[in-house]
């Protein structure tokens, strides 16, 4: 078994998917240093996913989990413009714009944009999830720390991983109330 401090990302969040009993989980992130490892390494751990396309997004890295994601961006800025350009690389993937905003490391999208954000995820995660229903699990509501990750778990109905949303001051906090309401939530 491989020391905790070599671990890489994908290894932590697959291992605290695996002590949790979590096969399939919903992912929500905007860095790709997050999510593209395991994204490439354990693509059928994903029931969906919902990139914040940010600074260093890249159509590249969400190229496997296309059919099953939520491109979120501004129509501002890098980002923007490099998510215009690369949504053809991505089939099958739904496209949220918000107006007059740019997605930058530090945005605190999820507090300047909830009910946008929020009422987009709910939907899609709704669609989502009613097209693969047996990633529901029963998990308790409680926190943890497994590889060196630490969780949260809030809610009910099939697991939401939040990832983090880089230098955002309130990351997800803004929307964990209303994503409780029918998603379970981890880290």
């Amino acid at each position: 078994m491989a020391d905790e401090a070599t671990l890489s990302i994908e290894e932590r969040l697959y291992r605290l998917l695996s002590h949790l009993g979590v096969d399939q989980a919903h992912f929500a992130g905007l860095s790709p240093w997050d999510w593209s490892g395991l994204a490439a390494r354990y693509p059928e751990v994903f029931s969906s996913f919902t990139v914040i396309a940010g600074p260093s997004f890249d159509p590249r890295t969400v190229e496997p989990l296309a059919a099953k994601s939520l491109v979120v961006t501004g129509d501002r800025g890098r980002a923007a413009e490099a998510v215009r350009g690369g949504m053809d690389r991505l089939p099958g993937a739904e496209l949220v714009t918000l107006p007059d905003y740019e997605i930058l490391g530090w945005s605190d999208v999820a507090a300047e944009r909830t009910d946008e954000l929020g009422g987009a995820m709910l939907q899609f995660l709704a669609r989502m999830t009613a097209a693969a229903p047996s990633g529901i699990v029963a998990l308790r509501e409680g926190e943890g720390e497994i590889a060196g990750i630490s969780y949260r778990i809030r809610g009910a109905g099939a697991p939401l991983v939040l990832l983090p949303m880089f230098l955002a001051p309130s990351q997800w906090e803004p929307l964990v109330p209303r994503l409780s309401e029918r998603i379970a939530r981890s880290p």
